[in-house]
């Protein structure tokens, strides 16, 4: 099943309906979530550190390459299918320089704090915060994500792979969107989380 979805989500990163992307995505998971209790118990804490991959969407994909940068984040379990996430990282897409006009790096932090519900080890996440720009072209903006996401254990290692869609809100430019896709190593913060995810 983590094939398919592996397999799927690259193919579909080529497609601007993000709504189809998402539909998709949910169907798989609905026929193939072999779990039906959360991954983790309530008042417990996780971490994880992530890798991610940044495709840009419409217009920003004329001036910007494909991306990428790491994740740190934390997420608190407060309910029998809810958690609050907390985030940060770094984000770096390379400018395409078209019709002689020079574009700049992209070069951001993100600070972002979400929530997730989760269908078994599968899960609908929400994030919104800041996203701060470096270099040259120092800002500020305002970010939001939607995106769904999957827990996996192989053998005593646990994996979180995650797929969303991101803007980033910024004065004076138009607004900008990404696909991200995220593969994190997940970590304990608090004893006997109890996990109950199936092994691969």
């Amino acid at each position: 099943m983590k094939v398919i979805f592996t397999t799927l989500s690259i193919n579909l990163f080529t497609m601007r309906n993000i709504t189809a992307t998402a539909l998709i995505l949910s169907i798989i998971f609905s026929f193939n979530n072999r779990c039906t209790a959360q991954a983790y118990r309530v008042k417990t804490l996780s971490g994880s550190f992530g890798a991610e991959v940044l495709f840009p969407e419409w217009e920003f994909a004329a001036i910007t390459k494909t991306g990428g940068g790491i994740t740190l984040k934390a997420e608190y379990v407060f309910a029998e299918h809810a958690s609050v996430t907390a985030n940060t990282g770094y984000y770096f897409m390379a400018a395409k320089n078209t019709l002689n006009i020079i574009n700049q790096d992209i070069s951001a932090i993100p600070i972002k704090l979400g929530t997730r519900y989760y269908f078994g080890t599968f899960y609908g996440a929400g994030e919104a915060g800041g996203i701060f720009f470096t270099g040259n072209n120092s800002r500020a903006g305002f970010s939001y994500s939607i995106g769904l996401g999957d827990k996996f254990k192989l053998g005593r290692n646990v994996f979180d792979i995650g797929l969303r869609h991101e803007a980033w809100h910024i004065a004076d430019i138009s607004s900008r969107g990404v696909i991200g896709l995220r593969v994190a190593y997940e970590f304990e913060l608090t004893e006997k989380q109890n996990s109950r995810m199936p092994e691969l």
